[in-house]
């Protein structure tokens, strides 16, 4: 069960290795994308469908009784689920013979819930990982199998950390299995009290001040990458703001002043240091490097970036 490219690779390594009979795969129904709003199949759906597995697309399992029976009459010893995205029934986690897996990124209980890869990034967190918990009704609570950790570069944003951690997921899940296989699987109990929540991310979160401390403001950049992406305003208008670069040196200006402008970055003084900003985006404009970025807009020295409050 899964639906997004991050988990696409848990369900190649499971259809190329031949101990795995895959009987079905769930998915989210197809969507609106782009700017035709043309219906788009969910990469989970497109990979399956290229090895003629089995693919079930309810829009509200829980509220689907249809596919609900079709589920529960699919024997398996195994239930995966690689963020699938919707909430499952007791039943459904009760169904299979051996367990119910989760991939999960992050290293429980660290980053429970819906957003751990941008939420650790913006927490300025050195370290995250993959974890394969045993699933049980209450989010993120199930008892700890494996993990991988993974450490995040300065220059990771939220995308880059997501194509690493996808590849650990699949390599925990495979190594996760063949310990079931060996009856050396091993399970630790997390404790509600110990741990810490990831919500969702919020597109009201992706303003950002200049006020803040410039590794803050460089970790809230790269973590809102690729969404809701952070942004400020320059000379009343929305600036994206994809990539930039935290520098640990005194910023004797205003938060949010403009102090150099090259090829390298617009260096923009915040606390505790500086952010070059190194991609970017005028409203209703291309998505561009920032050399690139200021052939069509030159910015001066001295001028501040900041909300329009």
């Amino acid at each position: 069960m899964g639906t997004p490219d991050f988990a696409l690779p848990c369900l190649q390594r499971l259809i190329e290795n031949d101990q795995w009979n895959l009987r079905l795969v769930v998915t989210q129904p197809d969507r609106p994308a782009g700017r035709g709003k043309k219906l788009q199949a969910p990469p989970i759906k497109v990979l399956a469908e290229k090895f003629q597995i089995p693919v079930l697309q309810p829009t509200k399992l829980r509220e689907d009784p249809e596919a609900l029976d079709q589920i529960l009459n699919t024997p398996c010893d195994f239930l995966v689920v690689v963020a699938f995205g919707q909430i499952l029934p007791k039943g459904i986690l009760d169904h299979p013979k051996v367990a119910p897996l989760n991939v999960h990124a992050s290293l429980l209980p660290a980053y429970r819930g819906a957003a751990p890869i941008a939420r650790s990034i913006m927490e300025e967190e050195n370290k995250t990982g993959v974890s394969i918990q045993w699933m049980v009704k209450k989010l993120d609570m199930g008892d700890v199998l494996y993990q991988i950790p993974c450490t995040i570069e300065e220059n990771d944003t939220a995308a880059d950390l997501h194509d690493k951690l996808k590849i650990l997921g699949a390599q925990a899940l495979v190594h996760c299995l063949e310990l079931f296989k060996k009856d050396q699987i091993e399970r630790h109990p997390q404790t509600a009290r110990v741990g810490s929540y990831a919500s969702k991310l919020q597109k009201e979160e992706s303003k950002i001040s200049f006020k803040d401390r410039a590794i803050a403001v460089h970790r809230k950049i790269m973590g809102m990458n690729p969404w809701p992406v952070a942004e400020c305003q320059l000379l009343g208008t929305r600036l994206r703001i994809f990539r930039s670069q935290f520098l640990p040196r005194p910023a004797d200006a205003e938060p949010g002043t403009v102090l150099e402008v090259g090829e390298q970055g617009i260096i923009v003084a915040c606390i505790e240091g500086c952010v070059a900003l190194l991609e970017l985006q005028m409203e209703n404009r291309k998505q561009l490097p920032v050399a690139d970025f200021l052939r069509g807009h030159p910015l001066p020295t001295g001028l501040i970036l900041g909300n329009k409050s």
